[in-house]
């Protein structure tokens, strides 16, 4: 008795670094004075990077130093397309779950092949406020 083999497609492993800069707007008045933003892998669920605690002034908070992101993409050599790479951006007070301000998802994949800077806008999920990050 044999088995047959399925022929399996071996993806190139293509090595982007992402130069990520931060700003959140709409943020409430009240309660809200110094943020830091974490950068979550969503495949390991660890912090990979984390900002400075950064101050709100009139709803808006800037964090002045990028985050830069190392990553390896999974490319179909056929199709040329890679495979998702999900990060979760949490902004935040403090380390407790109440201090959290809001969060997004964003797929890296979707700019990797971006020559020009790409500025997004995301709103966040699990804020009543219509905060929104802003990224570039």
């Amino acid at each position: 008795m044999s088995r047959v083999r399925k022929w399996k497609i071996e993806k190139a492993k293509v090595k982007v670094v992402f130069r990520l800069q931060f700003h959140a707007t709409n943020i409430p008045s009240t309660g809200w004075d110094k943020l830091f933003l974490s950068f979550i892998s969503a495949d390991t669920g660890k912090v990979t990077a984390k900002t400075n605690k950064a101050n709100v002034r009139n709803g808006s908070c800037k964090w002045p130093d990028p985050i830069y992101e190392a990553t390896r993409l999974l490319q179909d050599p056929r199709t040329k397309t890679y495979d998702d790479k999900l990060y979760k951006l949490v902004v935040a007070m403090g380390t407790s779950r109440s201090s959290i301000l809001g969060e997004v998802d964003v797929n890296l994949a979707e700019f990797a092949e971006a020559v020009k800077p790409v500025s997004i806008a995301l709103p966040f999920r699990g804020c009543d406020f219509g905060t929104v990050l802003h990224v570039w």
